[in-house]
């Protein structure tokens, strides 16, 4: 795409490779197709009003657009031959037209596309003479990423040539995955003003996530390179709490808590609570965890949860972050237990129990049936959680299962996780996992009404209810290890008693 100067009044049609006449418009006739014999217009496209009318014409064998867009969807309009008087010359081709056929273009013929009209402006008052190749006078146009963009189609709509784009999309390729580009993104494109020629592209900018920066410049021998940049983080504390009067995690998004320090909260507490049975309306909690910020204060990610607390029915349960002398972390009670048990009750978060243990009517079969498990409803694709350490015994179809993994955590303790979408990476029969690892997503798969998990505990091989099944407690600490936690303890206790709820602190520690 190129610029031009304004229309002139007279009904006068140029294209000249004269700069003085046009511009910056590279694309001329030469003199051998100028001489071309006859012409025939036929097609005939205009571009924005500020700048000269475009015209696509077809002489003998050349196809030619004038400073018409790229863009070959825009509409055309057929032209008699005799609608112009078309003049070649050795310095261009000049068509004359009537003051009727001009208003009659005008109103059947929209505008059509060009270089974003902002740096249309911006290249066009750029003082003459000031536009030379490796000036430092560059400018920039930010574009916001569409559903279904990518960023070569993004570079060629604004007319950055095909072989240029190619190259800084495979430089960008050592920082930054291409295909990662999301919908929202923000791309800055800067481009340098050239005395002859399209405005030369310099290279781009953009944010994949708050604090990381891609940088794409090009290089003094015409190619690319990129760079990542992690901004420097502040650490702060914050402070939450809030009434449950649903569910945990809708009080928690309403206190204003990232999900990923949600999630992790309802994971440390999964091994102790029934959040579908054991929440009441007006039970409380509380969160003390970390907040990781720009300069510019900008929230990039929530950091470790060091202290959190339920209180259900009355009964107080605190827990805190701790690492052991091994520099192994979990979470302890007051009491310096750990919160491991040998399996999780409900291996999936957020989801609602939908069908309990024993005997029901079958949704599908219609008939009473018992339910050897309990069912979790999810949205599709909700991560499934292993419930302890194991190796997968099955995983793939199996019945009216579904897709259905299979884990053997002991001699006498299996669970087991039917109707799923799909699998997570590397889950096969004999793979080993660790407690809360993604074995895979909530599904329909199977003899299913609708997305859900069915969940299993096979004590030597028999079905057991999940939510009636008691485990003792993980590791406790001892001795010096105690006295350290116990330190530790007193000193977020005060920490969080000192920190209004809502309040963000910054901390170094």
């Amino acid at each position: 795409m190129y610029f031009n100067p304004p229309v002139s009044a007279t009904p006068l049609f140029a294209l000249s490779p004269k700069p003085a006449e046009i511009g910056s418009a590279t694309s001329a006739f030469s003199p051998a197709f100028a001489a071309t014999k006859p012409f025939t217009p036929s097609l005939v496209e205009r571009v924005p009003e500020t700048t000269l009318p475009a015209l696509a014409m077809t002489g003998a064998s050349h196809p030619f657009r004038g400073l018409s867009s790229h863009d070959s969807s825009y509409p055309r309009r057929s032209l008699d031959a005799t609608a112009l008087d078309w003049r070649g010359s050795g310095d261009g081709l000049t068509a004359t037209a009537g003051a009727e056929f001009l208003a009659e273009l005008d109103v059947m013929v929209p505008p059509a596309p060009g270089l974003d009209e902002d740096l249309a402006a911006a290249l066009a008052a750029l003082p003459a003479g000031k536009a030379g190749a490796g000036d430092s006078s560059a400018v920039d146009l930010t574009i916001t990423v569409s559903r279904g963009d990518t960023l070569m189609e993004l570079l060629s709509e604004q007319d950055v040539p095909l072989a240029e784009a190619h190259d800084a999309i495979e430089a960008l390729r050592k920082s930054f995955d291409p295909r990662e580009i999301r919908p929202g993104h923000e791309l800055t494109l800067s481009f340098e003003p050239r005395d002859e020629g399209a405005p030369l592209f310099r290279g781009l900018s953009f944010e994949p996530t708050i604090g990381t920066t891609i940088t794409l410049n090009r290089t003094a021998e015409n190619g690319f390179t990129s760079t990542k940049q992690e901004a420097k983080l502040v650490r702060k504390v914050a402070r939450y709490d809030g009434e449950i009067s649903s569910s945990l995690f809708e009080a928690g998004i309403k206190a204003g808590i990232e999900q990923t320090a949600l999630s992790e909260m309802i994971r440390i507490y999964s091994y102790d609570v029934d959040f579908q049975r054991d929440l009441q309306k007006g039970d409380r909690f509380s969160m003390f965890y970390e907040q990781y910020y720009t300069d510019d204060g900008r929230l990039v990610r929530a950091g470790d949860v060091l202290f959190a607390s339920m209180t259900l029915s009355g009964t107080v349960m605190p827990l805190y972050r701790f690492e052991d002398t091994e520099g192994f972390v979990d979470y302890y009670n007051s009491k310096g237990e750990g919160i491991r048990k040998a399996l999780l009750r409900t291996p999936i978060n957020g989801a609602r129990l939908s069908s309990g243990f024993g005997l029901r009517r079958h949704p599908v079969l219609g008939f009473s049936k018992m339910h050897k498990g309990v069912d979790f409803a999810a949205p599709p694709g909700t991560p499934i959680y292993a419930a302890g350490d194991g190796v997968v015994e099955k995983a793939g179809p199996f019945s009216s299962y579904g897709n259905y993994v299979r884990i053997r955590h002991t001699e006498d303790y299996k669970t087991a996780y039917a109707h799923m979408k799909g699998f997570a990476t590397g889950i096969t029969a004999g793979k080993r996992v660790r407690q809360g690892q993604v074995i895979g997503y909530v599904g329909t798969t199977g003899r299913s009404t609708g997305p859900h998990l069915h969940y299993e505990i096979l004590r030597q091989n028999a079905q057991v209810n999940p939510m009636g099944v008691r485990f003792p407690s993980g590791k406790s600490l001892r001795g010096k290890e105690l006295a350290a936690f116990q330190k530790e303890r007193a000193r977020v206790d005060m920490a969080f008693q000192a920190t209004p709820s809502g309040t963000k602190l910054a901390s170094a520690n």
